[in-house]
Formats: structure tokens, C-alpha cells, sequence
């Protein structure tokens, strides 16, 4: 393609810019040699023919990484300065906080027997003292290298930071012995930002986002910057680059580091923020309600405009009048005020129509949307149950999927990675009696096994539950620990002792319950004291 003058004069000044000219008017020539766009894609494209509305939307298909890495860090921001300042955006990520974490997982060993030859005595006796051992370490805020927060704390804490920012890291240090702590592990969590490539470098084959992978793409270290980037406290001194790298495991192979996120595609470094796909959605709503809510208190003032015949301000109102703008002289409406007008003058009253009657279908119809984004029906996502029993019930129950699925997911993660790294340590000093924990892996996973249940999901009709799950416990379908975890959200043998001895004394006393008509008496009920006078 031949320049023309005006390109050759853009080449004398610029000559880079003049080069870039050129090749867009090559590029744009090729384009307007070739079939149109809707006709290509309608003979080559499985899919059909390409509509206008997204004739320029062409997409490409790249990997995880070249996905997700680009946008993490204004993700990462948004995401937080929305969670801050939206409400829509708080209530997701506090209800996922509620539902999935609520004051905790807790421990419940569950040891094989079939591997360790145990009895069930033996099992329940060594579960009794390993999670009371585990209590005296997770109980006290000791557990954290800030001393701030207990165990089942810095569950919520993680959970929070793995949905604002898409992932979290934790390291798992040794720290002093006390007279009260005899346990040297510590948690420390730290956000996403700490974790990054060294001096700011490219991503390459073998690193990317701060993590290097080995054979296989599994991660082997994760590069630890020393201070947080967006720490802009003077007097530091150093890059907020700088740092070191750090083993995810130890020679041993205990763990060092922990990364918490969920992996949504194979080959995906870094986790994503809970809200990446509706930020700009939620943005935009918090806007619209700013400017509803702006609107509304404006026009809570009475404004009244004030018509002449000449189509001029009267000069009280223009500000030629003596003392017109003047402190203690402004113009306006009291009550009960009578206020006279010139011949001909004629007030007129602002009537802007708000608030918007519309306003609130609207954000509940886009709510439905985000809801079906964040997993949560919008019901529980903005605290109403307006609809019938069925309905409520059948919110809460696809919720608690998603919510069940998070709550596996930070069990594994992270309760369960501490818990081994814990019980290691309680054998190694002798805490916990484990024979064979060391010698084999076998065994070690025998005494590891451990189930992680939390807060029940709550109950719409208690009366009705509580027979369903009485009738499973009948028919030998489910045991008396988990119905008492899925009602009640507490351990069935924490409570056992105090079912019994309850029991104990009200049939001494003959206080029993009194079975109903036409029911079967327990066996071992004594008659009431009314029944044997």
C-alpha cells in the first residue's frame, strides 16, 4: 500500500506512529476484502449464524492463567471496596460467613478401627482426649501468631478474605511454648497481595502469580513479599517487592504454607474474588440507589417557583433588594407564614414524582441475576420470605447446597491441613498416644481421619423435622450424632453425659415423660407419682 502525503508527513515527525498508521490501514483493507462477518461465521460457525448484536464480540480462547491473572488485581480491589461500601455485596459475603462458618467447625475424630484393630470403647475414649487436646490449642487465641483470634475465629477470617480477594494464604510457624500453651504451632493468614512474583517479573512457564510449580504443575513454593504492597507507610525502605520464597513443604513434609482457593479450571493458579462476575453489576447498583436516594431527599424539600408577567425575578429574589443574600435574610417558606406577592406574581410548585415507584422491581429483578451468580436465591440474599412454606423451604434447601459445598471445601482446605499438622506434633511430644503414627502412612491416616461438622442449617418447621429425623433414627438410616449436628449444630457425645444423668434423675423421681394414647411405654419408664398414689 502506497503512502499518501499526509503519511509521509507523519513519518517525518513520527515515524513510529506513521508505521502503526499503516498497518491498520492494511488491516482495515484486508477486512473489507473479505466476506462479511455474519456470513463467515454462518457457513463456518456449529453454532449458527452470527448475530449483529455481537458481530464484534469474538472472544479468544485463552488458558487459566492469561484469564485470570491480568484482572486479579483490580478484581482483588473492587471487590473489597465494594464489600465495604455495597450493600448487596456485604450481605453476600456476610451470609456465606453465617451459613458456611457460623461460630465454627468443630473437630470430631472419627479414627478407622478396621486399620488401628480398635473396639468402639477404645475409639471413643481416644477421640475424647484427642479433642480435648485439640480444644486446650484451638480454644485459646494462643493458636494465632497474633494472638488475637482462636481457631474457629480465623475460620470466618479466612473465609472472608478467600471471597473478597479470590484466594489466602496461611502459614503454619512454630512459635513458643508456655506454661499454658504446650503446643508450638501457630496459624498466621495472610492476604492474597503478600504472594506474588519476585520484583514484580513476568509470569513465565514455570511461575506465575507468585507460585512455582514443579514437574506436573504442582506448586512446590510461593514467593512471600515482606510487607503488604499496598502498605504505603513511609520509611521503609524496601520494594514493596521485595521478599523471599517459601517451600509449601518441609523437608519432613510437614506443612509450611497453605493456598486456599477454589480452582474453577484446570491449570488456574490464583482464585478469583466471590463477585468478579457481577462487580460492574453491583457497581452500578449502588449507583442507581445513590442517585434514588439523592433524589428522594431533595425532593423532600417544598420547592415553589415564583412566575411574573415580565418573566423577571422580583428583586428580593435576584439579589438587588438591600439586605437580599444576606446572613439571617434568605428566602423561604415558614410555617404558618403568610407571604404577600406583587400584582400579577403567582407561585408554582415543583412536583418531581419521587420516589421511583419502579425503583424496587427493578433492583429485585436484577438481584434474581446476581443471586444466581453468587449460588444464594435472592430470598436469602436480601432477607425476605414473602412467598409460601414450600417455597422458603426449597430456597433454603438449594442454598444450603451451595453453602454445604463451600463448608467442605474450607474443611479440606484448611481445618483439615491444620488438624493433621496439629495432631503431628501432639504425638511427636507425646500428648496423644499414637503408636505407629510415623512408621506408617497407613496408620497416620487412620489416626487423621476426622469429620468437620458445624451450625445446623436451621428449620422452617421444627415439629415436623424433628419426627422426620426421629423416624430415620427409628429405621436405623441415620445415627443420633449426625441428626443432632444437622438440627441442633452440636455433638451428640459432648451432650451425652448430661441426656444422661437429666434422664437419670427425673426417673428417680418418677417425672418421666408420660407416653401419649394409644403409645407404647418404654421399657425401663417407672410409673409417675400421681400413678402410684
Amino acid at each position: 500500500m502506497e503512502q499518501n502525503v499526509l503519511d509521509r508527513a507523519i513519518a517525518a515527525v513520527a515515524p513510529s506512529w506513521a508505521a502503526d498508521r499503516m498497518k491498520a490501514r492494511v488491516q482495515l483493507s484486508a477486512l473489507a476484502a473479505l466476506p462479511s462477518i455474519s456470513a463467515v461465521a454462518e457457513e463456518n460457525s456449529p453454532g449458527g449464524p452470527t448475530t449483529p448484536a455481537n458481530r464484534w464480540w469474538r472472544p479468544r480462547p485463552r488458558d487459566a492463567r492469561s484469564d485470570t491473572l491480568r484482572q486479579l488485581p483490580d478484581q482483588r480491589a473492587q471487590s473489597r471496596e465494594l464489600s465495604r461500601t455495597s450493600p448487596i455485596a456485604a450481605g453476600a459475603i456476610n451470609t456465606n460467613i453465617d451459613r458456611v462458618v457460623g461460630t465454627g467447625l468443630a473437630l470430631s475424630a472419627q479414627p478407622n478401627l478396621k486399620v488401628l484393630g480398635w473396639d468402639p470403647e477404645r475409639a471413643l475414649e481416644w477421640k475424647a482426649h484427642t479433642q480435648n487436646e485439640f480444644s486446650l490449642w484451638a480454644d485459646s487465641t494462643e493458636s494465632d501468631i497474633e494472638g488475637s483470634l482462636t481457631f474457629y475465629q480465623q475460620q470466618g477470617l479466612l473465609l472472608r478474605a478467600v471471597l473478597e480477594s479470590g484466594d489466602a494464604f496461611t502459614l503454619l510457624p512454630d512459635g513458643e511454648r508456655t506454661s499454658t500453651q504446650p503446643y508450638a504451632l501457630r496459624i498466621q493468614l495472610m492476604e492474597a497481595d503478600r504472594v506474588g512474583n519476585p520484583a514484580g517479573q513476568l509470569d513465565s512457564p514455570s511461575m506465575a502469580g507468585g507460585v512455582l510449580f514443579g514437574k506436573g504443575g504442582a506448586p512446590e513454593k510461593f514467593f512471600l513479599y515482606d510487607q503488604h504492597p499496598g502498605n504505603y507507610l513511609p520509611g521503609r525502605g524496601k520494594s514493596p517487592h521485595s521478599g523471599q520464597w517459601v517451600e509449601r513443604l518441609g523437608r519432613s513434609g510437614r506443612r509450611r504454607m497453605l493456598h486456599h482457593f477454589r480452582k474453577l479450571r484446570p491449570g488456574m493458579p490464583r482464585g478469583m474474588p466471590y463477585l468478579a462476575p457481577i462487580i460492574d453489576c453491583i457497581k452500578q447498583i449502588a449507583r442507581y440507589s445513590e442517585a434514588e436516594i439523592m433524589s428522594a431527599v431533595l425532593t423532600s424539600y417544598l420547592t415553589v417557583f415564583i412566575e411574573t408577567p415580565s418573566g423577571n425575578a422580583a428583586p428580593v429574589f435576584d439579589g438587588t433588594s438591600p439586605g437580599a443574600g444576606a446572613p439571617g435574610q434568605e428566602i423561604g417558606l415558614g410555617m404558618g407564614a403568610v407571604v404577600g406577592l406583587a400584582p400579577g406574581e403567582k407561585p408554582s410548585f415543583v412536583n418531581p414524582g419521587r420516589p421511583n415507584p419502579n425503583f424496587e422491581p427493578f433492583i429485585l429483578a436484577v438481584i434474581k441475576q446476581m443471586g444466581m451468580a453468587l449460588g444464594i436465591p435472592y430470598e436469602l440474599l436480601i432477607k425476605q420470605f414473602n412467598s409460601s412454606f414450600s417455597a422458603s423451604k426449597a430456597a433454603l434447601l438449594d442454598a444450603w447446597v451451595y453453602f454445604r459445598s463451600v463448608r467442605t471445601w474450607l474443611a479440606l482446605s484448611f481445618c483439615q491441613a491444620v488438624y493433621e499438622t496439629w495432631l503431628a506434633e501432639a504425638v511427636a511430644i507425646g500428648r496423644v498416644p499414637a503408636p505407629g503414627f510415623f512408621s506408617d502412612p497407613l496408620i497416620r491416616w487412620a489416626y487423621s481421619r476426622a469429620a468437620w461438622p458445624g451450625d445446623s442449617m436451621g428449620s422452617i418447621n421444627p415439629k415436623d423435622e424433628v419426627a422426620a429425623y426421629s423416624a430415620a433414627i427409628d429405621a436405623r438410616l441415620m445415627t443420633r450424632e449426625r441428626a443432632e449436628w444437622e438440627l441442633w449444630g452440636t455433638d451428640w457425645n459432648d451432650t451425652y453425659e448430661q441426656k444422661l444423668s437429666e434422664h437419670t434423675r427425673l426417673k428417680a423421681d418418677g417425672m418421666l415423660p408420660v407416653p401419649k394414647a394409644g403409645a407404647a411405654a418404654p421399657a425401663d419408664a417407672a410409673p409417675s407419682k400421681e400413678a402410684q398414689a
